[in-house]
C-alpha cells in the first residue's frame, strides 16, 4: 500500500515490477526504458596485463631514482623495508637525517645550486617537505652537526634468525 502511494498515476506493475514481492524491487527493475531485468552482475573481462604480476623493486634500481622520488618513498612507507632502503640510498647520496628536527640535511656543495656565503665555512641545505624542494638552511645559530643519524644506524641489517 505504502509503495502505491510513490507512484501515483503510474501502474508500476506495466513497468515489470512485482509489488506484493517480499524482495527489493531495485534488483529487479531494469530502468523505465528497459523491458528485462536488471542483470545482478555486470559482465565483463579484464584485459590479461591485468594478471600479471608487477616486476620487483630491487633495492640497485634506488640509485637510479630522483631524490625526489627517495624522499617521497621515506616518508611515505613509515616502517616498510623500502623506506630503510631509501634512508640507505639518501646517506650515499650525502644526506643526513637530523632525530631530533626530522630533517634531511645536507653540506651545501657548488654544484647544488645555491649561492656560496663565506661568512659561513659550513653550510647546509635541507628538504623541505611542506615545499617539497631543497632549501638552503638559514639557522646558522644552531649546531645541527650533532643530532645526525649515524651512517651504521641507517643500514638495513638482516635478522640471523
Amino acid at each position: 500500500a505504502d509503495r502505491n502511494r510513490l507512484a501515483l498515476g503510474s501502474d508500476l506493475t506495466l513497468l515489470g515490477l512485482n509489488l506484493n514481492s517480499n524482495e527489493n524491487l531495485y534488483s529487479a527493475f531494469g530502468g523505465p526504458f528497459s523491458d528485462k531485468p536488471a542483470a545482478r552482475e555486470p559482465h565483463y573481462q579484464l584485459p590479461m596485463c591485468y594478471y600479471m604480476q608487477p616486476p620487483a623493486l630491487k633495492t640497485g634500481h634506488l640509485s637510479k631514482f630522483q631524490l625526489e622520488t627517495l624522499f617521497y618513498i621515506f616518508y611515505a612507507l613509515p616502517k616498510d623495508v623500502l623506506q630503510a632502503y631509501a634512508a640507505q640510498e639518501l646517506y650515499t647520496r650525502e644526506w643526513r637525517y637530523h632525530t631530533e628536527s626530522k630533517v634531511w640535511f645536507k653540506r651545501a656543495t657548488p654544484s647544488d645550486g645555491f649561492p656560496n656565503n663565506n661568512s659561513s665555512p659550513v653550510q647546509f641545505i635541507y628538504f623541505d617537505i611542506n615545499t617539497w624542494e631543497r632549501r638552503l638552511y638559514s639557522n646558522v645559530n644552531q649546531n645541527i652537526a650533532g643530532g645526525f643519524l649515524s651512517e651504521d644506524d641507517v643500514r638495513v641489517k638482516f635478522s640471523s634468525s
